[in-house]
């Protein structure tokens, strides 16, 4: 940790002022003003690689087939994509990307190096709650200039800190577009059905896919065109529970996209 605070923190003491900085965040100056600095800052450019990722996790959803859906609340992938996900109601989001510049993301490190102090921030979920299954935990991690770190709500953040960084990762897009896929892994299992679950009549003819035969494989396959998109649709604006009627049977469905997704099989 204190290698990083050196490299990211003080090569920037001339272009920040408060390079050690006060137990409250020193209020940013004009993000410009630390471009230059961006050289030292250096993380793989792979649209595989996470660079930085503000998340909550933990609950009833982790490990379950419905948190396949699930999509972090804000990445900066090392292609220089920012993806996020904004809630539009009780059951209803929208995930939105966008691509950005280097001075864009050297800015956000150097930001949350320097004025957030992220690296003071420890994972400490694993020693303080031992005894308590799947708790739902505010998470960060950073992985930059070859070296990852993980921070979560136990390490001390004030109130308004994960709040405030998960604010700065979705203002990096200027112009964000609404993500919608064009393939996916999608997995099935059967269910069954009654009046309070929400569903929707799947096609095989249609969509070209059986949900029948994917729930018997046990495995997720991939999967393109209107599939993609009906699936895509129900799990961003239905309750979770929800499921597909095919014929006289039901399924429960969830599709993974590679990047997009919080946990997704690579694409083939």
């Amino acid at each position: 940790m204190r290698i990083v605070l050196k490299t990211l923190g003080c090569v920037l003491v001339s272009l920040i002022a408060a390079c050690t900085a006060s137990p409250a965040p020193t209020p940013i100056v004009d993000m410009s003003s630390v471009a230059v600095a961006n050289s030292v800052i250096q993380w793989a450019r792979s649209p595989e690689v996470i660079v930085f990722r503000a998340d909550v996790v933990g609950g009833a959803r982790q490990n379950t087939f419905e948190g396949q859906r699930d999509v972090a609340w804000c990445t900066v992938y090392g292609d220089n994509r920012v993806v996020w996900v904004n809630e539009l109601g009780a059951f209803a989001t929208e995930v939105l990307y966008d691509r950005v510049s280097d001075d864009v993301i050297g800015n956000f490190i150097a930001y949350l190096t320097i004025n957030e102090r992220i690296y003071t921030y420890e994972a400490l979920a694993p020693t303080v709650s031992p005894g308590v299954e799947s708790p739902v935990i505010e998470t960060v991690y950073i992985n930059v200039n070859g070296i990852e770190h993980r921070g979560d709500g136990f390490s001390g953040w004030d109130r308004e800190w994960f709040a405030r960084v998960l604010r700065a990762c979705k203002n990096l897009s200027q112009s964000p577009v609404l993500f919608e896929p064009q393939n996916g892994w999608l997995s099935a299992r059967e269910s069954t059905y009654n009046a309070d679950t929400s569903f929707r009549t799947w096609d095989p003819a249609a969509t070209g896919v059986d949900l029948a035969q994917v729930a018997s494989s046990g495995e997720p396959v991939w999967i393109s065109g209107a599939g993609v998109r009906e699936v895509w649709n129900a799990q961003n604006q239905l309750p979770s529970q929800f499921v597909m009627q095919q014929g006289d049977r039901y399924f429960q469905v969830a599709l993974q996209v590679p990047g997009i997704s919080r946990v997704s099989p690579p694409a083939p």
